[in-house]
């Protein structure tokens, strides 16, 4: 039976701060969106008919790593990744119907090489097919449904929401028709055209309805959508501003196909240790998702968010227990194989960290305050479970051209939750942006 060696190819299972996952360009090569940037580069030096901007966004990043963590693992096995910076070059063009933003990204990271690449964020063409209809064909981000911290009813882009300090957001490929009228409008889209069987959500081929109406007070809100991956998932939303300074919203979602990522040792017992990647998807029928949260908005400035969310599709507080046993398992065999098998099975266990919703039941409180130039916010996100507890607090300033944002996180709670076992402790970001025309 052969086990990892320190060389399989497990390089960074942790989630890098600010980081998220992307397919860059239309494929999915690291150098693909160049050859669409580079339009967009020529566009700037030369007197294009539409409108076009540019920004420069420096963004240096520091994370801290827990080595008491039982889920720890020491270099070079996982990059630590101490230090990074991200740097990007940012284009946007409109003209008429047609929209592109495309991003020119450095990236370097400490112990490792530094890497530019191309990334299409945007490509698609707005047009209208009739009086109150239109359609939209290409690479768009489009966000729906209601909800800070999470959003249920996102079943195209699939944004976490919960990064510190995330890139510009890249959109999915699409066909859209959409109809519309003072009070109501449905959209019908289908996303990744062409694509086959995909392993993230974002890349799953699917055809998705959603329809929205202002009525009076009230926002409405009501999805579907069929693809591979998860059947049907069909659900509602709704969200109601009463007077200058409150809004109180909620949705849910139903997936016929629930999706989760699990350890297969820590779940069907047997041998403690993996020669492949034990993190696999386990399917069940039947999972819920949901939100609901009030807002106070005060005129002097001062806010405070309180929203409560539930992701049937997270881990339960027992697969965090057995996932724990089988850490503590793998520590003891460290005197009897080689060290290397343990650490590429921690390593692989590790991924666990990575999900947006470490539980299903969370809890959110953010306080935030405005003024002029300013925005700053201090939140707590609880997940009531196992006592976990991730501190964030963020401030930005927005003068004409240039932005200063800066921010601190820090996951812990109590000994025994899943927030305070992460091998990634304290994160800590600046980023400068710089409007170049």
């Amino acid at each position: 039976m052969a086990f990892p060696s320190p060389g399989f190819p497990l390089s960074n299972p942790l989630p890098q701060v600010g980081e998220g996952t992307c397919a860059q360009g239309m494929g999915k090569g690291d150098n693909a969106g160049l050859r669409y940037l580079i339009p967009l580069l020529l566009c700037s030096f030369a007197a294009c008919a539409g409108e076009f901007n540019a920004a420069l966004t420096l963004a240096p990043e520091w994370r801290g790593m827990e080595t008491a963590s039982p889920y720890y693992v020491a270099p070079p096995l996982v990059a630590a990744g101490r230090r990074a910076m991200r740097s990007d070059l940012e284009l946007r063009y409109r003209d008429g119907g047609l929209n592109a933003q495309g991003t020119l990204r450095g990236n370097a990271r400490e112990g490792e090489s530094a890497q530019t690449k191309g990334i299409l964020n945007q490509l698609y063409f707005d047009g209208e097919s009739g009086a109150g209809s239109g359609y939209t064909a290409g690479k768009k981000v489009l966000s729906w449904g209601v909800g800070q911290g999470f959003r249920p009813l996102d079943l195209i882009q699939r944004e976490d929401r919960r990064q510190l300090n995330p890139p510009p957001l890249e959109g999915v490929p699409l066909l859209a028709w959409q109809r519309y009228d003072a009070a109501d409008s449905l959209t019908v889209a289908w996303s990744n055209p062409g694509y086959g069987a995909a392993a993230l959500d974002r890349d799953d081929p699917g055809i998705a309805a959603y329809w929205y109406r202002l009525a009076e007070r009230d926002d409405l809100h009501a999805v579907a959508r069929i693809s591979r991956r998860h059947k049907l998932e069909a659900g509602a939303g709704w969200a109601r501003a009463l007077g200058e300074e409150w809004t109180f919203h909620a949705a849910a979602l139903y997936q016929r196909r629930g999706l989760t990522p699990l350890n297969t040792l820590a779940e069907n017992g047997g041998t403690p240790l993996a020669a492949a990647d034990p993190m696999q998807e386990s399917a069940r029928d039947g999972a819920v998702k949901a939100v609901a949260g009030m807002q106070w908005t005060g005129r002097a400035g001062f806010g405070v968010l309180l929203e409560g969310w539930y992701d049937g599709e997270a881990w339960t507080r027992e697969q965090w227990r057995r996932l724990d046993a089988l850490a503590a398992t793998q520590h003891g065999l460290a005197a009897a194989v080689p060290q290397s098998w343990v650490d590429g099975n921690l390593a692989w266990s590790s991924r666990a960290f990575e999900y947006p919703n470490l539980l299903r039941e969370n809890l959110l409180l953010r306080l935030s305050y405005e003024e002029e130039n300013w925005k700053t916010h201090l939140e707590w996100l609880s997940t009531p479970r196992d006592g976990g507890l991730v501190t964030s607090a963020a401030a930005t300033w927005q003068g004409d051209r240039q932005r200063v944002s800066f921010g601190l996180r820090h996951p812990g709670g109590a000994a025994g939750s899943a927030y305070a076992r992460s091998p990634q402790a304290r994160m800590a970001f600046v980023e400068w942006r710089y409007a170049l025309r």
